[in-house]
């Protein structure tokens, strides 16, 4: 802020010379009256300006002081009357926010004139909110009948791991849900475990109307993007019925290497191959894998997009289809996964074009359906850490504690209600991000074929103590299977992770009565460097004739 002294009674002061990507929209208004000889005014120019918030423009706005006293201060102060829509710089500069209408006024410091420019901010975008609740409102639903709101394998796997049915389980009241459409919000996700609704809408700031509902506690932007892109609809899910078995000797063909690295095949020689194990995969679609021939003979229980512009899973994404096969294929002498008898579910919860916290959202979503559905066992191969297009939305290190981000906490729920979760460590050489920070999650770094640690492998300690990884397997120069049928070389943590999870898969199936809490421990303590933990190994490579050995009854 400037202080000048002038010495004659007459001036001209430009504040700003010029604005910027603007236009001057034809408005009606009504004529100053003239100024009384003598009198201080202030003008700006223009008096009204259009901006577009979708766009890195800015407007500028120039404001001429004339009949100032000798002595009198010439500083300028801006101010806008609502800052969400648009705020000013010291400068005149107007940046965009939000759509709608406001005024930003230049006024001297001393009080004695102003003058205001109206903003008219356009916009082109759509938004996510997610809406936090603060109880889940009144139900028809009771704990004491949850056939009415799980699956009977859902329920068995509560039974037999002493897990009791409570009101986390209970779905989100219909009244809320009502509210908050009537409202204008498309409903795109929910977590009936952290008591959050998402939404879709194209008012901005239909926020503040959600923040006004009684049972809501906060609201919290979790996506952007292009308006009027009109969501794909129309699929309809049927399951594979796959004729899966796998006789022995079983020749891997390009997958040898994925298993023997823990000698997984010690559980497939002994019957082990993931038969009765249900596994959901969470991952960023699976373009096409039903049509794939390698695939053809998978038990595919259902597949399902939780993401709202496509409901259709197999209609665009490499990555799932890559990640699955790791696990799933079964075609003796060409390749063979480390669990070819499971079952499957096939979830898309990730955007492949952009990065939003949103994913996460879908994410949590993903992991009750599969809990709803009596998954037994949840492979993600996703990470979130500092990528957000929404840069207040990023992470710090400091908040990966396994309890703060909004896919860990939906990963500490699910391993509660007895699911074994297992997750990649990320491709960012840096701490793992989420939800591989949780406690529960069985984390999973990437080696190569020379057992050395990747170069992209994530590693570190978590804020409050914890090493992850847990464990490491095969993730650099991996064989895998493509949306064409055919096998390719991969590299990520990505991949390390279903190998790990098939492997998991098969050691719960030969040992039934462990709990996912057991499972992890003994997968740990079958690792190379159990005695001696250490980064950015964390237990090390587990070994699955020592994992036998040490669960089998003495």
């Amino acid at each position: 802020m400037k202080f000048v002294q002038y010495s004659f009674s007459y001036f001209l002061l430009v504040v700003c010379v010029s604005f910027f990507s603007c236009s001057k929209p034809k408005t009606e208004t009504t004529p100053a009256p003239p100024p009384k000889p003598g009198e201080i005014t202030l003008t700006v120019d223009p008096s009204a300006i259009t901006l577009a918030r979708d766009q890195p423009y800015l407007g500028r706005v120039v404001a001429t002081v004339k009949n100032l006293p000798a002595g009198e201060s010439v500083d300028i102060v801006w101010s806008s009357d609502d800052p969400r829509i648009a705020t000013v710089t010291d400068a005149g500069l107007v940046y965009p926010k939000g759509a709608g209408e406001t005024y930003v006024t230049a006024s001297l410091v001393s009080g004695k004139a102003a003058a205001r420019c109206k903003v008219i901010v356009t916009d082109n975008s759509d938004f996510k909110f997610r809406i936090v609740l603060k109880d889940k409102g009144p139900t028809v639903f009771s704990i004491g009948s949850p056939q009415s709101f799980l699956s009977a394998k859902a329920i068995e796997r509560r039974r037999k791991r002493n897990i009791p049915v409570d009101e986390s389980d209970l779905p989100i009241s219909t009244e809320y849900i009502k509210a908050i459409q009537q409202l204008g919000g498309i409903v795109v996700a929910q977590s009936k475990w952290l008591k959050t609704v998402t939404v879709h809408c194209s008012d901005q700031f239909l926020s503040d109307k959600f923040k006004e509902l009684p049972f809501v506690e906060n609201v919290i932007m979790v996506w952007e993007g292009k308006r009027g892109v009109a969501p794909v609809r129309g699929y309809a899910d049927h399951p594979q019925m796959g004729s899966n078995t796998t006789t022995l000797p079983v020749d891997y063909g390009a997958a040898l290497e994925n298993i023997s690295v823990h000698k997984g095949q010690q559980l497939h020689a002994r019957g082990f191959k993931g038969a009765g194990i249900d596994i959901a995969v969470i991952d960023a679609g699976f373009l096409n894998l039903k049509s794939n021939p390698l695939f053809k003979n998978v038990h595919i229980k259902g597949a399902k997009s939780f993401i709202y512009e496509n409901d259709d899973p197999y209609a665009i994404g490499q990555h799932g289809v890559w990640v699955t096969s790791c696990m799933a294929v079964n075609k003796p002498g060409i390749y063979v996964g480390t669990a070819p008898e499971a079952s499957y579910w096939l979830l898309r919860t990730e955007e492949d074009d952009t990065e939003y916290p949103v994913e996460e959202d879908y994410w949590v979503s993903a992991i009750e359906f599969a809990d709803s559905a009596g998954v037994d066992i949840v492979n993600s191969s996703l990470s979130y850490t500092t990528g957000y297009a929404l840069v207040d939305a990023r992470y710090t290190f400091e908040q990966m504690n396994g309890k703060t981000a909004f896919a860990s906490r939906g990963a500490n729920m699910a391993f509660s209600k007895g699911i074994f979760i297992v997750n990649c460590s990320g491709n960012e050489r840096s701490w793992v991000g989420t939800p591989a920070d949780a406690p529960g999650v069985l984390t999973v770094g990437s080696v190569n074929s020379h057992l050395s640690i990747d170069n992209f492998s994530s590693w570190g300690i978590t804020v409050d103590g914890r090493m992850k990884p847990d464990v490491v397997a095969r993730g650099g120069g991996v064989n895998v299977v493509n949306i064409y049928g055919t096998v390719e070389t991969r590299s990520g943590s990505s991949f390390a992770t279903p190998n790990m999870c098939g492997v998991a898969a098969c050691l719960w199936q030969a040992f039934p009565d462990l709990s996912n809490q057991q499972l992890l421990e003994l997968i740990r303590n079958s690792s190379d460097r159990a005695v001696k933990p250490e980064i950015p190994f964390g237990y090390g490579l587990p070994d699955m004739e020592k994992a036998i050995n040490m669960a089998t009854p003495k």
